[in-house]
């Protein structure tokens, strides 16, 4: 095991487990799209592992740090007498939504489906409603990571919490219009294997 092995290990499984199955908002490049006659798009989440980088240091085809879940982990350690270790694993989300655009507005069917209205792409109200598309986000990670038992063989214990909350600075949930920012917490285990010359003489 290696911390760098799991988080990458983790950045893959969320990758294909969330990511793949979440479409959000894609910022404009022009920041003054906020308002009539941005045509958004829908993207899947980047994946990043213990930073976001800013935007001159994004790998190639990620056109943006949002939307994006990093990987990264809290603290660590290794139970010598138990030859396991445990990682604190966090995983933070950012999204992005200004307001309700045209094509946001859905319909319902009568049957239980949804088809958007015809209306034009430059319909535009801001509010700050944004925050449901973090927190869509976080429940579909808590179902992947609630309904598995080990993620690329490292093992999720069962008997800490998982943890979730919004960003906070101060106790406080700071005002970061238009993007959101949430993570979740939970904690995975591992076998411990040390190859140590001291005890070669012993086995």
């Amino acid at each position: 095991m290696s911390v760098v092995h799991v988080l990458d290990t983790l950045a893959e499984w969320a990758r294909n487990n969330i990511c793949n199955h979440v479409l959000l908002k894609l910022p404009p490049e022009n920041t003054e799209a906020n308002d009539e006659g941005y045509n958004y798009s829908l993207v899947n989440p980047a994946v990043f592992t213990m930073y976001v980088p800013t935007s001159e240091k994004l790998p190639p085809n990620i056109h943006s740090p949002f939307p994006s879940l990093c990987v990264r982990f809290i603290k660590g350690s290794d139970e010598l007498s138990g030859n396991t270790g445990h990682l604190d694993v966090q995983f933070c989300f950012s999204a992005w939504d200004p307001g309700l655009h045209g094509p946001d507005i859905f319909q319902p069917n009568g049957d239980q489906t949804f088809q958007r209205q015809q209306v034009e792409n430059s319909k535009f109200v801001r509010n700050g409603d944004g925050w449901r598309d973090a927190w869509n986000f976080v429940d579909t990670a808590l179902r992947a990571v609630e309904s598995v038992a080990s993620i690329g063989g490292y093992t999720i214990d069962r008997e800490t919490p998982v943890e979730f909350g919004p960003l906070m600075e101060q106790e406080a949930i700071p005002d970061l219009y238009p993007f959101w920012f949430t993570w979740m917490s939970f904690r995975v285990n591992y076998p411990l294997r040390r190859n140590n010359e001291e005890f070669k003489l012993y086995l």
